[in-house]
Order: structure tokens, then C-alpha cells, then sequence
């Protein structure tokens, strides 16, 4: 996702065992003390099984971007937060000014997924989401609808992608997330424009934050296709 804006996804069970990362985190450990009949190896196989499948059969997936477009607005929030933090030693007051671009990107990204959500519903209120009807011309205006609802809700991580990168990282591409800096395994939001508030290097952040909101509207206008 982070390079080419492909969605993924990691499942597994939880649990700290205090072993991670250390020479008991081994074979050995896991078949003697962890799950010795691999029942949980098994059960998350099953698990895995079938969203894939359940993913591969639906007619419509069962992807929501009025959610992606709420957290997208909590992103920013915390961002902010981080940004006040660091501006916090700097003479730079005007810092939260600078978000205006991102919160003006987020309410039309969640304008256009409520349209997406529109869509679903003249789907399976017109059409049906099967698209089993008498009508050659009906059936087809069915299909190009449910087409069309599922390539805006599984290709919108694709429209979220900068193609100049995090700087000094191009190799990651994701405006909105991607590895933090000092963060390891953590994610950092907003990349780019975090870690120039980290450097106290408030023009690029201007720079970053309008980068990042084109990327949001570019998003938000694929959502809006039909």
C-alpha cells in the first residue's frame, strides 16, 4: 500500500508472550508453549479463508468510505496535535493555520464517499445487487453501476498515492500513511508533513500540507465517478 496503493491486509491473534524478538522466539517455543497442535495456526487459516472468499463472491464489496473519509478527519486532528507539540519552542504561531487545506480536502472527501453510499442504495433499490433482471439494456445499466461502485471503493487507496514520495524515502508514495521516521514498526500519519514539523522546517511543511490536500481532492474526485 505504502509504494503503489494496493490495500492489504494483515490478520493474526494477539498476545504478548515476552519472547518476541529474542533467541526463545523460535520453532521450538511455538510447538512446545504457544500452540503445540497448531490448532490457532488453523483456526486463522480458516479465518483468512473466508474473507477472501467472502471478498471474491460478493456483488458488491463491503467497503465503506464514509468511514476511511471519518478517520481521515481524526488523522488531521492528531496531527495537529503533533505539530503544536513540536512548534511548541518555536516563534512560529500561525502553525494550525496551515491545516485549513487538509480539513477543507477531508469534508469533500466525505461528501463524495456519502455519494458512493448513493449509489449502493439505487443499486439494490433499482437494480439489485445480482443484476438478474429481464432486459438486456436494464441488466447492463445494472452491471456499469455495480462496476463502477466497486472500482471507486477498491482502487481509492491507488488516488491516495504522491508520486514524489516521503522525502528522503521516495520509495513511499502513500500521502497519508506510511513507516514513521524513529517510529520502527509504527506508522507515522501524514509522513511528510510530520517529519518537517520535526525538523522545524515550517516552509516545507506549507509545502507538504498542499501536496497532501491535492492528493485528498484528487481522491475525493474518483469517488465522485460514475
Amino acid at each position: 500500500m505504502s509504494h503503489a496503493g494496493v490495500s492489504s491486509l494483515d490478520m493474526g491473534f494477539g498476545g504478548g508472550l515476552g519472547t518476541y524478538h529474542s533467541n526463545y522466539d523460535s520453532f521450538k517455543q511455538m510447538t512446545t508453549f504457544v500452540d503445540p497442535n497448531f490448532e490457532l495456526h488453523q483456526a486463522m487459516t480458516r479465518i483468512c479463508g473466508l474473507v477472501v472468499i467472502r471478498l471474491a463472491d460478493d456483488a458488491v464489496l463491503k467497503l465503506n468510505p464514509i468511514s476511511y473519509a471519518k478517520a481521515l478527519g481524526g488523522y488531521i486532528r492528531e496531527l495537529e496535535r503533533q505539530v503544536v507539540r513540536h512548534s511548541a519552542a518555536s516563534s512560529d504561531v500561525t502553525t494550525m493555520k496551515r491545516f485549513r487545506r487538509l480539513r477543507a480536502a477531508q469534508r469533500q472527501f466525505l461528501t463524495n464517499a456519502h455519494l458512493v453510499e448513493q449509489s449502493k442504495h439505487r443499486l439494490r433499490s433499482v437494480y439489485g445487487e445480482d443484476c438478474q433482471m429481464a432486459g438486456r439494456r436494464r441488466r447492463m445499466n445494472c452491471r456499469k453501476l455495480r462496476k463502477s461502485i466497486n472500482d471507486r471503493v477498491s482502487r481509492l487507496e491507488r488516488h491516495l498515492i504522491d508520486p514524489d514520495g516521503i522525502p528522503g524515502r521516495e520509495w513511499y508514495k502513500h500521502a497519508l500513511v506510511g513507516p514513521g521516521r524513529w517510529l520502527g514498526y509504527e506508522a507515522q500519519i501524514f509522513p511528510a508533513i510530520a517529519e518537517a514539523a520535526e525538523d522545524h522546517d515550517w516552509k516545507k511543511l506549507r509545502q507538504y500540507e498542499k501536496r497532501a490536500a491535492e492528493t485528498i481532492y484528487e481522491a475525493a474526485w474518483f469517488l465522485r465517478e460514475v
